[in-house]
């Protein structure tokens, strides 16, 4: 598959419909995410473990793609993350605010287009503000 339809695939159809088979499908066996918390296992099962915890802290997330373009072998996704923050996150407990936080994903892929390293920039401490109403 294409890396930029898989991209779109996986944030449109895996993250905003809660689709964890799509996302199992975009992440390549030895996957690294080094936006990751520490202690954070590689591998497509370490990945859903991220979301399930972003669900879990933001049940209504989506993601708003603004920008794909791929380089070679990378893919670059900007985009917008919003939601309600019902549970806890960074070590925030649920404020029930709405909040939105830009982001850029630096994705390597492999030859059948499925993520083996993810970078990111993200405006975490912006986010962390939002949440607890700073």
């Amino acid at each position: 598959m294409d890396p930029l339809d898989r991209t779109r695939r996986f944030w449109l159809d895996g993250f905003n419909q809660r689709d964890e088979a799509v996302v199992r499908d975009a992440i390549a066996e030895g996957f690294v995410n080094d936006a990751a918390l520490p202690g954070t296992p590689d591998g497509p099962e370490g990945q859903v473990a991220v979301l399930r915890r972003i669900w879990a802290a933001l049940p209504d997330a989506r993601f708003e793609i603004e920008h794909l373009a791929r380089d070679g072998d990378h893919v670059i996704c900007i985009g917008t993350m919003s939601g309600t923050h019902r549970g806890e996150f960074f070590g925030v407990e649920a404020s029930d605010r709405r909040v939105a936080w830009r982001q850029c994903h630096i994705v390597t892929v492999d030859g059948a287009g499925r993520a083996v390293r993810h970078r990111a920039i993200r405006d975490d401490l912006g986010l962390i503000a939002q949440m607890r109403g700073d």
